[in-house]
């Protein structure tokens, strides 16, 4: 049975589409409430992750129709996304190390 890689070309498309969500606020320097501007998601994946990063609260309504990417909320999903990934590669790493010197 062949793997599906539905998954991986899921994750990849979200990620792609959160890249392009956080582009479009750093274009146009919107990381304050005060520089809030309007952003209406392209695509259904733009509109899901969108939806995601606002409850995440790295995206932030100012007012109607108006949003701001809070840095610091953003860096605090990436410290958190880290400290979950990090120690499963390390332990990834080490059965394939364990794995290479029983084979060999």
């Amino acid at each position: 049975m062949i793997p599906s890689s539905a998954p991986a070309i899921i994750g990849a498309l979200a990620g792609r589409a959160r890249r392009r969500i956080r582009a479009h606020f750093f274009a146009l320097h919107a990381v304050t409430a005060e520089e809030a501007v309007p952003f209406v998601p392209q695509r259904p994946i733009e509109q899901r992750q969108f939806e995601r990063m606002q409850r995440a609260g790295i995206i932030r309504q100012a007012g109607r129709g108006q949003y701001w990417f809070d840095l610091v909320a953003w860096q605090k999903d990436q410290d958190r996304t880290r400290a979950f990934l990090v120690p499963i590669v390390i332990a990834l790493c080490v059965l394939a190390a364990g794995l290479i010197t029983l084979l060999y």
